[in-house]
């Protein structure tokens, strides 16, 4: 908690239901809403298929490593084990839509299966996110590094 990129629900109770009335329009009785919440608590994450043989890749080995770089320091705003702070951050992604400066910071847990990326979706992939975005590259760091290094961090982001 909070909820959803702008933490505009507390719980993720609250964002459930606010689903329903504001996306689905329905009203759900609180037994119903009630059952849902047991039912996603008890969800576990799918394995990704980006694994071999339930192990990171070689690339996803190389890629972890500089996810936890100083130079690319992702594991700052995404420590393990959920890679996610649940914080709120400026990240220079506003746009004119937007009602806020700061998103909270998604898990990368199951990344591999939501696409489409960005609070607003504008990015398809992760590589993507990267190279055009420059998400948590800016200052020239993204510069720094190559394509065969970003091709890794991708592997190990989506290895997630």
């Amino acid at each position: 908690p909070p909820s959803m990129a702008e933490g505009v629900r507390a719980t993720a109770e609250l964002a459930v239901r606010a689903g329903f009335v504001h996306i689905l329009f329905n009203e759900v009785p609180e037994e119903k809403a009630a059952a849902i919440d047991e039912f996603l608590k008890k969800l576990e994450p799918v394995p990704s298929p980006y694994l071999v043989d339930g192990r990171p890749s070689a690339a996803a080995a190389r890629g972890r490593e500089l996810f936890h770089s100083r130079a690319v320091a992702c594991h700052h705003c995404h420590p393990a084990p959920h890679y996610t702070d649940l914080r709120m951050h400026n990240v220079g992604t506003r746009n004119s839509l937007d009602r806020v400066d700061q998103f909270f910071t998604p898990t990368l847990i199951e990344v591999w299966r939501t696409a489409p990326y960005l609070h607003d979706g504008r990015y398809l992939t992760i590589r993507e996110l990267l190279n055009e975005g420059k998400h948590g590259l800016s200052g020239g760091r993204r510069e720094a590094l190559s394509d065969q290094q970003i091709d890794d961090l991708v592997e190990f982001v989506l290895s997630l």
